[in-house]
Formats: C-alpha cells, sequence, structure tokens
C-alpha cells in the first residue's frame, strides 16, 4: 500500500505527477527497465520527492491500477445505475469507456496492460495482496457491464451466452485501442468521436442477438 500521506491539493498533486511520470515511462520502457532514477529525471526533480509519496516502484505501479479504476468507475457507474435500456445503457457505458481510455491514455494502458506485461512474473508471492486487491476492482468493474449485458439477453437483446463470456471479447475490442491508438500533437475531439463510435457499434455488434430469419414460403 501507499504510504499514507496529507490529503491536500498540493500532495494530491505531486503524486498525480508522478503517476503520469511513470505511466508514461512504464509504456515506453517496461516496468523493468523504469527506475525510480528515471522517474524523477522526466518530472525533473529529486528522488527524493518520489520515495516522499512511494516507498518504491512496485507501489507506484499498483497506485497506477487503483488510480485507474477508480477514474473508469466515476464514469460509468453513474450509467449502470441509470434508467435507460439495456442497450442504451451499455453503449453509454462502452462510450464512457473508451473515452477515458483515450484522455488518460498513459494511466489506462499501465492499467489494460499492466499486470499481465509489465511485472510479477519472477515475484513470487511478494505482491500476493496487492494482486489480489487489482484483481478484485477489475473483476467488481466487469461485474456491473455483465449485470447490463444479462439484463439484455434476459430482454433478448443480446446473445443468450454467460454474460461474464460475452464481458471478454466486448473488452477486448475496446480495451485493443490501447495498443495502436497513438494520439497526435494535435488531436480533436471530433477525431477521438470517431474513434469512440466505431470501436463501441463493432463491440456491441459482437453480442447484440441475431435476428430471426424466417424462411422464404414458395
Amino acid at each position: 500500500m501507499s504510504r499514507a500521506q496529507p490529503t491536500t491539493d498540493a500532495a494530491a498533486a505531486a503524486r498525480e505527477e508522478i503517476l503520469q511520470a511513470a505511466a508514461e515511462l512504464f509504456t515506453d520502457l517496461g516496468y523493468a527497465m523504469t527506475s525510480i532514477d528515471a522517474i524523477a529525471e522526466r518530472l525533473g526533480a529529486t528522488k527524493g520527492r518520489v520515495y516522499y509519496y512511494f516507498k518504491s516502484k512496485a507501489d507506484i505501479f499498483f497506485d497506477i491500477q487503483r488510480t485507474a479504476m477508480a477514474r473508469l468507475m466515476a464514469e460509468i457507474e453513474p450509467i449502470a445505475r441509470s434508467n435507460l435500456g439495456p442497450a442504451d445503457k451499455l453503449r453509454g457505458m462502452a462510450e464512457a469507456h473508451l473515452g477515458m481510455l483515450l484522455a488518460d491514455l498513459p494511466i489506462q494502458k499501465v492499467s489494460v496492460q499492466g499486470l499481465e506485461r509489465y511485472l510479477f512474473h519472477s515475484s513470487g508471492y511478494r505482491y500476493v495482496n496487492e494482486l489480489r486487491e487489482i484483481n478484485q476492482l477489475r473483476d467488481t468493474y466487469e461485474q456491473i457491464f455483465a449485470e447490463v449485458i444479462d439484463q439484455g439477453a434476459r430482454e433478448g437483446l443480446f446473445s443468450d451466452m454467460p454474460p461474464r463470456l460475452l464481458t471478454k471479447p466486448f473488452f477486448g475490442a475496446m480495451n485493443w485501442v490501447t495498443v495502436w491508438y497513438r494520439p497526435r500533437k494535435i488531436q480533436d475531439a471530433q477525431s477521438n468521436r470517431m474513434i469512440v463510435e466505431t470501436l463501441v457499434s463493432f463491440a456491441m455488434q459482437g453480442i447484440q442477438k441475431e435476428p430471426d430469419h424466417e424462411p422464404k414460403s414458395g
């Protein structure tokens, strides 16, 4: 867990700067090749400033994971609790999810690709509690989508398959954006909106129930 720090605006801003710098380096260099010294250099600060807020590189990594999930939850929970029908609700949640991935790319990219790509292949059980915590956050987030998908399936809108199974390709279609997307220096909102709409439409098509086709009479 991160070291407890005074909950001041200045402390929150300092932690955010560290997380952003670390996320950029994790995506550029990989977890193993990123050091506290490199993070401090990216910030234009001493490593003492980094250690004031985080006790280790892994501590930073897990805080990136928590931050990413908290931001996603804040976007999709109000939509999930709304009175929209399941199709409109799921589309709105997917748009919010993708919009956050594009707007917060370094943080979200580390979160989406993180546990599998960046670390802990040789760490044994050293971070078992942190891994359990992050996996629980992911499961909770995915379950919100699964419940909406289940509602849509019961209403005959989505494929009649286990909802948790459908969430895998659904997220896969959206999360792949963290692999290929490279924001331009001048990236307008309309371009991002087009990306969101295109990928969400593709993801929705993958789970929507195909209409019954009655055989034509001769």
